[in-house]
């Protein structure tokens, strides 16, 4: 694996484990400050600060909520995230799984392309 690929997977790394521990630094550390998520077939969230406001959005909606990792593919200009997310205040079976193709910039998520059924997902 080449350096960029390393830093391209850390920063895979770091965002699943900041989506699940620190929704603050989630963002600020994972993102560029033009961002742009593309939660595909439902909007379009650009900047770090909108982005954030969805995420806390989110964790009002499903405080519990949780993305577990399943698998990392893992490109020289970015990286595809496959994960389960988890939301035990809708039952412990419910699951949905979730693909994200994240586009890297200096180590950062510049585009994120969110494929999931989101009418699932609560706070989206």
């Amino acid at each position: 694996m080449t350096e960029l690929q390393q830093r391209n997977r850390a920063t895979a790394e770091r965002y699943v484990e900041l989506y699940n521990g620190d929704i603050e630094r989630f963002v600020p550390e994972c993102y560029t400050p033009d961002c742009q998520v593309h939660i595909m077939g439902r909007a379009v969230i650009e900047g770090t600060a909108t982005l954030l406001d969805v995420e806390r959005t989110v964790l009002r909606a499903a405080p519990r909520r949780r993305m577990r990792l399943e698998h990392l593919h893992v490109t020289t200009d970015g990286v595809i995230v496959e994960v389960t997310l988890l939301n035990p205040d809708a039952g412990a079976d419910w699951a949905l799984p979730f693909i994200a193709v994240l586009t890297m910039r200096d180590g950062l998520i510049a585009v994120d392309r969110s494929y999931a059924e989101w009418a699932l997902w609560p706070g989206l």
